[in-house]
């Protein structure tokens, strides 16, 4: 269960939990790692597509399945990424600006996310959030991190100086996020979902402000 009144600070991921990855940008993403994990191994996309969702049912991140393959999996991961047109997918939104801004009132905020900073902040930019708002803001990849390993987070915790269990991490997907952080003592919310092992539940995002009484 989550005790609000012991939390100071709290933490976001980024991808489908501060703003809702569509189908859309999932699918032009997936496409583009897959053909462009095809030309350096020298396949066909087509024939490479079904070993690939394979191995991501498996390891659970695009990373770390590139990896698999022998294959830099951060740097073809982040290429995709900038050449994605963010802005055609993650628009403007008041709403989570103006309820990030209340709840940086009365905790502190930060950002565990894999990626760099540089794609993190451009993405909140889209959003129309201040990327001010968060430290530390952790870009995993900088670090040669990927959640859910501990390393990222136990760095927000040592940037913090707070103890683990005065820090809520919020994430959209139970087994990179919500184990990531409570692996390491963290409170956590899964947004957009059910999950018995989170210490509390959200439909979506703006159901944060509520749960955290602002």
């Amino acid at each position: 269960m989550l005790n609000v009144k012991q939390i100071k600070a709290v933490g976001f991921d980024v991808d489908g939990t501060l703003y809702h990855s569509t189908q859309e940008l999932q699918i032009a993403v997936g496409k583009e790692i897959v053909v462009e994990a095809a030309r350096l191994i020298g396949k066909d996309p087509d024939e490479l597509a079904e070993e690939y969702l394979k191995r991501r049912e498996q390891y659970r991140s695009n990373t770390m399945t590139l990896n698999s393959f022998g294959l830099p999996g951060e740097e073809i991961f982040q290429k995709i990424w900038n050449e994605v047109p963010l802005q055609k997918y993650i628009k403007r939104d008041p709403r989570l600006a103006k309820m990030l801004v209340n709840l940086s009132k009365l905790y502190r905020l930060f950002i565990v996310s894999n990626g760099r900073a540089v794609e993190i902040k451009k993405k909140l930019k889209y959003l129309g959030v201040d990327s001010k708002l968060f430290d530390p803001l952790i870009a995993c990849y900088e670090q040669g991190w990927v959640k859910p390993e501990p390393s990222p987070f136990l760095a927000a915790i040592e940037a913090l100086e707070l103890l683990p269990e005065e820090i809520v991490y919020v994430g959209d997907r139970e087994d990179v996020d919500i184990e990531g952080a409570q692996a390491v003592g963290m409170r956590t919310i899964l947004v957009g979902g059910g999950s018995e092992k989170a210490s509390g539940n959200c439909r979506d995002i703006y159901e944060l402000a509520k749960i955290l009484g602002d």
